[in-house]
């Protein structure tokens, strides 16, 4: 089986980048023959091990690396965004006529642009998409992506895995002291992710009304990022809040590892949750409350919306678990490790591979007019776009 990890990587480091970087590793470390697509000059994948299977890509003139691609007999094509899916497709038609193509879905709105007064391109196309791929060949990360889309489409994705977020779980403590004071969360700050702003409330009513005072270190960067930052001056908080920037991920463990408490969503809550850290899951869209600790939560718990579950406010879960005696908070951080062990990529590799066993074969003619047309849909109508759609 050979395999090609579709995705625009360019220079930014979003979640579903990390995703394709972990699986282009893991799957050739592991014997199994893969690929991965880079759009321009990268740091991010100029790190990599296998450079030569990083393979240039242009999603404006896919022949203009036809000498790259011609000779490759290419098995599966796994898309990581919806955007990333249409150049799949004509990958498909100029090099790779037997090709199964797959998508992933790793965010709860992902093929929904809906705009407030008449339709746009971009959503023709994701339509064309949703409605003609075989539904096994539609792999979500959990339910609550699956339940939003079903909703979206009025369709039913019976036929569609879920395969978890694999995840690079260190399944160990790293460092056995602590400091009670120091609270940490690692990801991009934007507006789909507004639970920072609620962390600093949290800790700045804790400060006056019950005298704990927390550091909160903030390592990430984003489009709200000034934002918060004005946030944080105009609360007074900026003795209390560390803003760390964009660092290397190899770095994150020794910022974080003696900290009391992680707080975060996706890949990076269930990575803290595997060296230990009780682990708050932020949620999608929600500044005030998460969904608790991650060792008390079910399988697969991650941040999105909608779940059946209780909503904690930061303050709440906060306060209780500074209130912990030793021995109750020592547990806490066992049961985290426990649960990391559900989202370690050793675990879940074959999942993937089965589910890539299992496809179907399937056409859908996506012409370079079609990736056009959705590309200045993208412009135009960005600001038409119901606001909770805009940001992805």
């Amino acid at each position: 089986m050979r395999i090609l990890i579709l995705k625009n990587i360019s220079t930014e480091l979003f979640g579903t980048i990390t995703l394709a970087g972990r699986l282009f590793h893991y799957f050739n470390k592991n014997g199994i023959d893969c690929y991965l697509s880079k759009f321009q000059e990268s740091k991010i994948i100029d790190s990599y091990d296998y450079q030569n299977k990083v393979l240039p890509i242009n999603y404006w003139n896919l022949k203009s690396n036809k000498n790259v691609y011609k000779n490759l007999n290419i098995d599966i094509i796994y898309c990581l965004a919806s955007d990333d899916a249409l150049a799949a497709f004509r990958l498909k038609k100029y090099y790779f006529k037997s090709a199964k193509i797959f998508i992933g879905v790793y965010h709860p709105r992902q093929f929904m642009v809906p705009t407030h007064f008449f339709t746009n391109y971009q959503e023709y196309l994701y339509t064309k998409i949703i409605k003609n791929i075989p539904f096994q060949n539609l792999i979500f990360m959990d339910e609550a992506c699956k339940k939003s889309h079903q909703k979206y489409y009025k369709i039913k994705f019976n036929d569609s895995p879920i395969v978890p977020l694999p995840m690079e779980i260190k399944g160990k403590i790293l460092e056995e002291s602590f400091q009670k004071d120091k609270i940490v969360s690692v990801g991009r700050i934007t507006n789909f992710k507004p639970y920072t702003f609620g962390v600093v409330r949290a800790i700045k009513k804790l400060k006056s009304e019950k005298g704990i005072c927390f550091q909160y270190h903030i390592i990430g960067d984003g489009s709200d990022c000034i934002k918060l930052k004005k946030f944080v001056n105009a609360e007074n908080m900026n003795e209390h809040v560390i803003f760390h920037g964009s660092i290397p991920y190899e770095s994150i463990n020794k910022i974080i590892m003696d900290a009391f408490c992680f707080i975060g969503m996706g890949t990076t809550v269930g990575e803290a949750a595997g060296i230990g850290l009780p682990s708050l899951v932020a949620i999608i869209d929600e500044e005030d409350v998460s969904y608790g600790l991650i060792g008390r939560l079910p399988n697969n718990i991650l941040g999105e919306p909608g779940e059946d579950l209780e909503l904690i406010s930061f303050e709440k879960s906060l306060n209780n678990l500074y209130n912990l005696s030793t021995e109750e908070y020592l547990e806490e951080k066992q049961n985290s490790l426990k649960k990391s062990s559900f989202y370690a990529i050793s675990n879940l590799a074959d999942l993937f591979l089965n589910t890539f066993k299992n496809g179907k074969e399937t056409k859908i003619n996506i012409s370079y007019l079609d990736q056009c047309l959705f590309r200045l849909a993208q412009i135009q109508f960005r600001f038409f776009l119901k606001k909770e759609y805009r940001y992805k």
